[in-house]
């Protein structure tokens, strides 16, 4: 079975269309879908009720906004599925792209996760994977790195790959695993309330050997950013809380210090960001988070 774990906070549109798109498209094996809504307004929360016409689908509701990775987890501690299936709500199934990544999963067990190709929603290419934080990435630039080390850093942008392969992190707007593999690791960290979730998930996986995979012969839309939009004037230091809290929770302290020096010298250069600065001198605490101001 594959379980269907969708996030909606105050997207009801976005979550049903994507729960159509699973519909239109199912996998070919027994499924189920799961909502977790993340402490929306009652009115979305309502029309996400009324929209859903199917009773086999489950709203879980949290009684407070949890962020990505514990909302997810939430979901999937009622998942009953060998297969879990992260989406965000601003996804769109084109096709049943999860029956044959399942799959691949049975038939290679090296592999933890994996994720289709990626397009938007006028049908253009956009990566599917990210090279992981580091000091070279900031140093030197993911072009460079990609130009000089092709191998360990495979070009992200205005390419379509023909074959699955392994990268340091897949994109978490879909991420599917197998449950075995997911739970072994704890699945996702809910000490973080938005981004960076991937990369830490990924690195977990990796320490245990498992590898993280895109399969470029299926593929999925994604509307970017939509399930956010209402609360981006937050997203941007929340981006730089999570970046810091996870490169120093996989990293020793000489080069989380470093990498926190190099971020100070950007960002010192950039006046429109000065107002990062503090998160950063301070190695900002999740604290925090922004998880305490939306609601």
């Amino acid at each position: 079975m594959i379980s269907f774990i969708i996030l909606n906070y105050n997207t009801h549109l976005l979550t049903l269309r994507c729960i159509e798109s699973i519909l239109a498209h199912p996998p070919q094996m027994p499924y189920e879908i799961l909502v977790v809504d993340n402490h929306s307004p009652q009115e979305d929360l309502e029309a996400l009720r009324q929209g859903i016409h199917t009773p086999d689908i489950r709203i879980i509701e949290s009684k407070q906004n949890t962020g990505f990775g514990t909302g997810n987890m939430l979901g999937a501690n009622f998942a009953k599925g060998e297969f879990l299936c992260f989406l965000n709500s601003d996804i769109v199934l084109p096709e049943d792209s999860v029956s044959p990544l399942c799959n691949y999963l049975t038939q290679h067990p090296e592999v933890g996760c994996i994720t289709p190709q990626q397009y938007n929603d006028r049908q253009q290419l956009v990566p599917s994977f990210n090279h992981a934080p580091g000091i070279r990435h900031e140093v030197f630039g993911k072009k460079l790195l990609e130009h000089i080390c092709p191998h360990r850093y495979p070009k992200r942008k205005g390419i379509l790959y023909t074959k699955p392969f392994h990268v340091t992190q897949i994109n978490g707007c879909f991420m599917l695993f197998p449950a075995d593999k997911f739970r072994a690791i704890g699945g996702f960290d809910i000490n973080i309330f938005l981004y960076y979730e991937e990369y830490d998930v990924c690195k977990r996986l990796a320490q245990k050997g498992w590898k993280s995979t895109v399969h470029p012969q299926y593929r999925f839309l994604h509307l970017h950013g939509a399930s956010t939009s209402n609360i981006r004037s937050l997203a941007y230091r929340e981006l730089y809380i999570s970046k810091m809290y996870c490169y120093r929770k996989h990293h020793n302290l000489i080069k989380s210090t470093i990498y926190r020096l190099i971020h100070i010298i950007k960002l010192s250069v950039s006046p429109r960001r000065w107002h990062l600065l503090p998160i950063v001198c301070r190695g900002e605490s999740l604290s925090r988070s922004m998880r305490h101001s939306v609601q």
